[in-house]
């Protein structure tokens, strides 16, 4: 399944001693929503902290108690070095590819790389009584609770379960291959697929290789070797440079800090 590793903890050590970063899983949200996430200072930050956000595809719905905002929020193509100052209270829905606009009928090319107020999105709701709790499960449940009540009408899920396929076997995939799977040229798979996940094929592929590279060198006892050629890099040099490229450290490095 696909599951995007989002691990500033892994990438920076600052943030590891002054940030708390958590990741809640709700059953009950799974078809459309990869996590709630939570991401707290341990005290007021005397300097800027970076999070490191790798590009995943998704779109978040971003709480910020400490400024009271609430937006949607995507990154595309490349990793963001996102600033924390001082005081941070952050608290988000990562909605899956394809859920964006499933949910919400807005081209998700609108959001990335970009963020757009709750309102401008979903004006017929109000979540802002999040902002006076501030108990974690309270404020987890009200985002529950929100998310159920969207998705009750069961959206259709195909362009979600079809980056479930993508990332199955990222190195059959080809963009020739899909607009073939789908019946369309490459000009209309590009259409679709900008309306649907805010990004190209070809990036959604590279995304896709990019987070079952870390999924296998985090999780799996695989030999680098074999995990480069498993998501078709043409090289362990080229597997490598990727890496380095979106996380700043090397495959071998990461796997030192995970430990």
């Amino acid at each position: 399944m696909y599951y995007p590793k989002q691990i500033p903890y892994l990438l920076n050590k600052k943030f590891q001693e002054n940030i708390e970063y958590k990741e809640y899983n709700i059953k009950e949200l799974e078809n459309y929503c990869m996590c709630i996430w939570q991401m707290k200072s341990k005290r007021i930050l005397d300097e800027t902290i970076y999070n490191n956000i790798l590009p995943d595809a998704c779109i978040d719905l971003v709480i910020d108690f400490t400024n009271k905002s609430i937006c949607f929020a995507g990154f595309s193509k490349e990793t963001i070095a996102f600033e924390l100052n001082k005081k941070v209270d952050y608290m988000g829905i990562r909605l899956k590819p394809g859920a964006f606009y499933t949910i919400f009928r807005t081209d998700a090319d609108k959001i990335m790389d970009n963020k757009i107020m709750f309102s401008k999105i979903d004006n017929s709701n109000n979540i802002d009584e999040i902002f006076v709790i501030k108990d974690t499960n309270k404020r987890l449940n009200i985002l529950r609770q929100y998310l159920l009540e969207k998705i009750k009408d069961n959206p259709n899920r195909d362009f979600i379960n079809i980056v479930e396929k993508l990332y199955e076997s990222p190195k059959e995939q080809t963009v020739m291959n899909i607009a073939k799977s789908f019946g369309y040229n490459r000009r209309h798979l590009f259409r679709i697929f900008k309306t649907n996940y805010g990004v190209s094929t070809k990036v959604l592929l590279n995304i896709l290789r990019l987070h079952l590279c870390l999924t296998l060198i985090l999780e799996n006892d695989m030999d680098l070797i074999d995990i480069a050629s498993l998501c078709g890099f043409y090289d362990q040099s080229h597997f490598i440079k990727e890496i380095k490229r979106y996380t700043g450290i090397s495959p071998l490095q990461l796997i030192e800090n995970y430990r």
